[in-house]
């Protein structure tokens, strides 16, 4: 009994750690899952859909991460921005539900999750791998 608090923080630790990952990759999870409706819709198969989804997934990143790096100064602010947004967009919506169901308030936890978010998702694509 006394193992289930240090798991159980553990386990929401790492819940909350996948959540925000997915959130800082907001738009190439978009471009995968319109591709795999898509392709989808189009008549392909469930496996077809699922690996053109992951494909474009991939491309989306990997196209983001070329300009980013190698395109002058504009196109990258346009580029990361492209990528940020989306990210600070579902790190506040992030946010704000977590912060809901503390029952704290909710504004601060949010503006936090969204900023953060939205660095993250900019440091990513602007490193080089």
């Amino acid at each position: 009994m006394i193992i289930l608090l240090p798991l159980t923080l553990i386990g929401i630790g790492v819940f909350i750690y996948f959540i925000f990952n997915t959130a800082t990759h907001a738009f190439p999870i978009a471009v995968g899952a319109a591709a795999g409706l898509a392709c989808a819709h189009a008549g392909a198969s469930p496996v077809e859909a699922i690996l053109i989804g992951v494909a474009a997934f991939m491309l989306a990143i990997a196209v983001a991460r070329f300009v980013a790096l190698t395109a002058p100064r504009p196109v990258r602010i346009v580029v990361v921005a492209a990528l940020a947004i989306p990210a600070a967009f579902v790190g506040y919506h992030m946010g704000l539900g977590l912060a809901g169901l503390s029952g704290l308030p909710v504004l601060l936890p949010a503006i936090l999750a969204a900023t953060l978010a939205g660095l993250v998702a900019a440091n990513r694509i602007t490193r080089p791998a």
